[in-house]
This record gives C-alpha cells, structure tokens and sequence, in this order.
C-alpha cells in the first residue's frame, strides 16, 4: 500500500495510504474531491483520472477555486464584451453556435468563460467557453493550446453547480471528454450521442 504525499494548491498537504492499483481518481476521492472539482497534477501537467498513481508526490489543484499554480483554471460568467472571444474560442474548435443566439445567452447569464493565470500575467483572456441553453449544454470549447489542463472540465462543473443537471448531444470523438466526466450515454434518434449528468 503506496503512501503518497498530495499537496492540494492553496489549502495544504496530506498523505494518503493507496491501494497498489489505485488510479489518480481514487487519489482526488480520498481527498473528498470529485473530478469535476479537482485534478491531480504531476511535474506540473495534469494526468488523466484513470491513470494509476505512478509517483510518491502529486499536486491537486481546485479547479474553481483556482490558486496560484500557472495552471490555475477560474470560471465566471461571460460578460457582454467577452462575445468576440467566446465566438473565436466556439469557431475555433468548428462548433456551429450562432453569434446572435450566444449573445442573447450571454445576457441570459448562460454562457460561461474559462480563464487560465499564467504566473506573470493576471489579465488574461477567456480560453474556454460553455455555452448553454436551459440544462442543454449548445456548446463546450477550449482553445487549443489550452487542451488538456482541465478547462472543459471546470466548465461543466460550474455549469453543473448553475443547474443540477446537465444534456449534450455529441459526435463519438468527443465522447471520451464526456465520459471522463461521467455523463451517462446513449445513442441518441438523430445518430449522435446524448450524455446526461446530475
């Protein structure tokens, strides 16, 4: 039974008696965080949930509430001028979103950004977006360079927080983002997947 030593970013370090093949997502578990909360960073980069635990130290940082690694991830509602990003980050990743409709979400308060502190640098601007209409999620996106260090992740959590309830319909090469975060799936009557999570 490995013992691992897991400092949560801004709130301290604890360790943490493992079983041989436990994953990082045992490792947040232990900690009491969800992966929609929480990740687990090792050499500063995230690894994925299902990933057995390959190291005796391992940073986790709250992805809501941020903190001061460089990889700190905020969320906040989208404010009226970020519509021009939020569109670039949407068209970026070839999602169909109408400009008209993401404002009017916008203004309904639906429409989420993400934002990622680099240590020398507070003003940053949106690298992620969610967009969502009721609990349908329209549209989840991140700029590319910003992939992989939980900003899709931070995204749906906060809008889980919003509503209690999330829907998204999906092709199947983003399935394993929607699985990584629990979404219960089936094939929807248009052919393309549907997740739902609660």
């Amino acid at each position: 039974m490995p013992t691992v030593r897991a400092e949560v970013v801004g709130e301290g370090t604890r360790e943490l008696r493992l079983d041989a093949d436990a994953t990082y997502g045992d490792l947040l578990k232990a900690l009491d965080f969800s992966p929609h909360e929480a990740t687990a960073l090792v050499d500063g980069a995230p690894v994925p949930e299902d990933r057995s635990v390959d190291t005796d130290r391992v940073r986790v940082l709250r992805l809501i509430k941020g903190g001061s690694d460089a990889t700190a991830v905020a969320v906040r509602r989208a404010r009226p001028d970020d519509h021009l990003d939020v569109m670039r980050i949407v068209d970026g990743a070839m999602l169909d979103a109408d400009a008209s409709t993401v404002r009017e979400r916008i203004d309904d308060g639906t429409v989420l950004v993400a934002t990622v502190a680099d240590r020398d640098d507070d003003a940053v601007a949106p690298v992620g977006a969610l967009v969502r209409d009721g609990h349908r999620v329209t549209a989840v996106a991140t700029r590319r360079r910003y992939r992989d260090r939980g900003v899709g992740t931070a995204l749906v959590s906060a809008a889980l927080d919003d509503c209690g309830r999330l829907v998204a319909e999906f092709g199947p090469d983003v399935r394993p983002f929607y699985e990584s975060l629990e979404f219960e799936i089936e094939t929807a009557e248009s052919g393309r997947l549907r997740g739902q999570l609660q």
